[in-house]
């Protein structure tokens, strides 16, 4: 039963950061900063942290399959989400043997891993002709937003679910 409960989270996180895109206004300060809620990649990254072993997938499985749902129901360009959202979490993956686990290198990992999709998705967009935004541009009217966005969930979930993924990595060990 406990295998279904992360991508329950996944599915609700995926459903919740659509929703929340509609209800919290898109624009701030003068119309010009927007944001992009990656919830299910802030989970992914927790689960990787927490709840994986050395060897085991679950957060980067998880993670790449709501890519692929999000490549398919809002983008128009099949893979973007999927190869950004991959390759960042596969660098969570990489560095977490190298870090002890605590909140502040969970909040580094979800700054280099949302920075790191998000600048290959913009990077993407830019080399179709999809964005017309200049580097600098994106960085202060969009990164910076959805930097603060996504670390203001993650700081939110954070209590409520560590000690949830370390307890569930226990139970799966035994």
């Amino acid at each position: 039963m406990k295998v279904f409960l992360l991508p329950l989270f996944m599915f609700i996180f995926f459903v919740t950061q659509s929703v929340a895109a509609e209800l919290i206004p898109q624009t701030f300060w003068l119309g010009s900063l927007y944001y992009i809620p990656h919830w299910t990649l802030i989970f992914a990254i927790l689960i990787i942290t927490f709840y994986d072993r050395e060897h085991s997938y679950v957060g980067l499985l998880n993670g790449l399959a709501f890519a692929f749902l999000t490549d398919l129901v809002y983008t128009n360009l099949l893979g973007v989400y999927f190869l950004a959202y991959g390759l960042a979490l596969y660098m969570v993956h990489v560095l977490k043997r190298y870090l002890h686990k605590n909140f502040l290198v969970v909040l580094l990992f979800s700054i280099l891993g949302l920075a790191a999709a998000e600048v290959l998705i913009y990077s993407l967009y830019f080399i179709i002709g999809q964005v017309d935004l200049s580097f600098n541009a994106y960085i202060f009217n969009r990164l910076i937003p959805t930097l603060l966005i996504n670390i203001l969930f993650l700081l939110i979930i954070y209590p409520i679910f560590i000690k949830k993924l370390v307890k569930w990595k226990y139970e799966l060990e035994k």
